[in-house]
């Protein structure tokens, strides 16, 4: 196996969801345990994070009528780069009818000079449900580090049914401009998106629109919350001023997949 490749597949395996390969090379580590019936996957890298040159390139793969929770040990800490090589992580998963993924890592944290990238692409069957959070802090603040790293980028693309329902990309450069400008990120230290889609998340998707679209943005907010509505689903997303701030409010909308997987996404560690 590649270095920095991993393969994860959950299959029906009597009432509850399984996880029946799991297969990864240094530096990626997969953490498997029972928890639930709904199967748990842990990420995590041999030393903590990604330093410069890393790759990670993650295969998921959901069989029909399975659950399954693809998480972090810890925060993803990408660390400085000094001569620009790139962090990168890669991640494709495929969702089967009446299958639900839950995508809710820790957030990343990129330290002064990192240089990272991700791509995300996730093709959900036809009667499938995904739940995606993918979030980013300003850095170590109590190191003095706040959006002082060299450059993030993200890619992420969701299909349906065959369909691409979600194509979003975000750079982050300073070369573009001071990221702690108040026109480009000021006085925020916490930025996420919620992604949910599919018939499992169509009520919850109906009432987190409808709350936002009643929340009022006042100058100088601590948090911002703007959410719109998309084929089979909606997307949420958060500025918050701490991280605490924005991962109660992900809990919170994140409360209702627990009947399904057991638990909530982050129980077990906050």
């Amino acid at each position: 196996m590649a270095i920095g490749k991993g393969v994860l597949k959950a299959a029906r395996v009597g009432k509850r969801t399984s996880i029946v390969r799991a297969q990864a090379s240094n530096p990626l580590k997969l953490l498997c345990p029972l928890i639930t019936d709904a199967a748990w996957a842990y990420t995590t890298t041999f030393g903590g994070g990604l330093v410069a040159g890393d790759r990670i390139d993650l295969d998921v793969e959901l069989a029909d009528a399975t659950s399954c929770v693809l998480t972090t040990q810890a925060s993803t800490k990408v660390y400085k780069s000094p001569h620009g090589r790139v962090a990168t992580q890669n991640t494709h998963a495929t969702v089967g009818q009446d299958a639900l993924l839950v995508v809710a890592p820790d957030p990343i944290t990129c330290f002064a000079d990192a240089n990272y990238q991700q791509d995300l692409t996730l093709n959900v069957a036809d009667g499938g449900n995904l739940v995606l959070v993918d979030w980013l802090t300003s850095g170590r603040r109590a190191r003095s580090e706040c959006w002082d790293f060299s450059r993030y980028l993200s890619h992420i693309r969701v299909d349906y049914g065959g369909d691409c329902v979600f194509l979003d990309s975000l750079l982050l450069d300073p070369s573009d401009g001071d990221l702690k400008s108040p026109f480009r990120l000021g006085h925020f230290h916490c930025m996420a998106l919620l992604l949910m889609v599919g018939p499992f998340c169509k009520q919850q998707s109906t009432a987190i629109i409808e709350e936002i679209s009643h929340l009022p943005v006042e100058p100088g907010s601590s948090l911002i919350q703007a959410a719109s509505e998309i084929s089979c689903g909606m997307i949420l997303r958060i500025l918050g001023t701490t991280t605490e701030q924005v991962g109660r409010i992900l809990q919170h909308r994140l409360e209702f997949v627990s009947g399904r997987i057991g638990n909530g996404p982050w129980s077990r560690k906050w």
